[in-house]
């Protein structure tokens, strides 16, 4: 695709047909395990572009793969989700969360933010691109279950490739809201547990025989929660969350153990073992002088014996699609490209990650994801489809 051809491509991106688009998704409810009715419906809006759609997975939760100019040599895949977590709270929302509405630049509804508005932006750059002469292959991959692992959705598809069933991508874009920033990289998970161990008795006695494992997990959670000070340029600083704590069986009887459970999110270099180390000294500080002072750390052990957990995953940014993000975000925006190193969750993209797939992460603005009056800025969905045109056109 020529500058000339990437100037009049941006020029044919609609603010309004994005806006219908989003619309035509956010209305329909599509909780995870009940996306049956929106995966269908982003069917017929592909269907209608002129786009052909395969259907993957179950019948109840049909997952899409639609692609154009599937003869290119390279492919560009855009992923993301129509599934969307519970109304909370009904009240709790000023607007009706399932009847999406455009006010001040921004459009409400459950999914608006995270992530049907996205998921409108790729169809309609696939309607755009409908007839063009495309440099590669573009497609989509928008999928169900993303809010609850994946397993039926970008993790089935993601499967299929590396069996060979369906066409392995070149390159994946992520469209989870990233604020309009570039990311490379997504922090790893390792779950564990920390068993405190006391003495049981009668309450009665519990100031003579007793040892309270409740009391010594309290000065545990204490040592334990905390800001974690490391810091990687492509990712920002680890996160240790201590977020379920069980102890005691009986109102009469001092309780002998008491566990606590620990997400822990590692960044880049880190692993489970430099986790283990850190959690140790915290607890060996903690304990420093206290002749009771006995704990278990418990997690999950891989077939080699080794701590069970998932790594940081990323793409560098000097990668083929790491610098074509780099060129696309001043081509289409006219400003220099931003890392994005947030406080964020996953995304499926770790998954086309550890497929060994280039992926990188790029989508809007917005508020209020798995809360009350989620929106998203609608003029960021223009520039992310501005972005996501001048990124086909430097792959090609």
């Amino acid at each position: 695709m020529s500058k000339a051809a990437l100037s009049k491509a941006l020029k044919r991106i609609d603010e309004n047909r994005i806006i219908e688009l989003a619309k035509e998704l956010i209305g329909v409810p599509s909780v995870t395990g009940q996306e049956k009715a929106v995966m269908h419906r982003a069917k017929g809006l592909l269907e209608d572009a002129g786009v052909p759609v395969t259907f993957h997975g179950g019948e109840d939760r049909p997952i899409i793969e639609a692609a154009l100019n599937q003869g290119a040599e390279k492919q560009l895949i855009f992923n993301g989700h129509l599934d969307v977590v519970p109304i909370a709270r009904p009240d709790a929302w000023t607007k009706k969360p399932w009847d999406p509405v455009l006010e001040d630049g921004r459009l409400y509804g459950r999914g608006s933010a995270d992530m049907k508005s996205s998921c409108a932006v790729m169809i309609h750059v696939m309607e755009l691109l409908r007839g063009a002469d495309l440099p590669l292959s573009i497609g989509v991959h928008l999928v169900p279950d993303e809010e609850k692992g994946a397993q039926y959705g970008s993790k089935l598809l993601v499967d299929k490739i590396v069996a060979g069933e369906m066409r392995r991508p070149d390159y994946v874009v992520i469209g989870e809201q990233s604020n309009l920033r570039v990311r490379v990289a997504e922090r790893g998970m390792f779950g564990f547990q920390v068993r405190f161990l006391g003495r049981a008795s009668h309450t009665a006695a519990c100031r003579t025989n007793g040892v309270n494992a409740i009391a010594k997990a309290s000065k545990g959670v204490l040592a334990l929660e905390h800001h974690v000070d490391k810091f990687h340029p492509w990712i920002g600083h680890p996160m240790q969350s201590v977020n379920i704590i069980q102890g005691g069986t009986v109102t009469n009887q001092v309780p002998a153990e008491c566990t606590v459970t620990v997400d822990r999110r590692l960044i880049i270099g880190e692993t489970a073992d430099d986790v283990v180390a850190s959690v140790k000294a915290d607890l060996d500080k903690a304990g420093e002088g206290d002749p009771d002072w006995s704990w278990q750390l418990i997690a999950p052990k891989d077939d080699k014996g080794d701590w069970a957990y998932t790594p940081a995953n990323y793409t560098p940014p000097d990668t083929p699609l790491g610098e074509a993000f780099m060129k696309a975000v001043p081509a289409a925006l006219g400003s220099e490209p931003e890392l994005y190193v947030e406080w964020a969750g996953s995304t499926d993209g770790r998954l086309y990650r550890q497929a060994g797939i280039h992926t990188i992460g790029f989508g809007p603005v917005g508020f209020g994801a798995h809360g009350p009056d989620e929106f998203v800025y609608v003029d960021s969905l223009v520039k992310e489809a501005r972005v996501y045109m001048a990124l086909i056109h430097g792959l090609g």
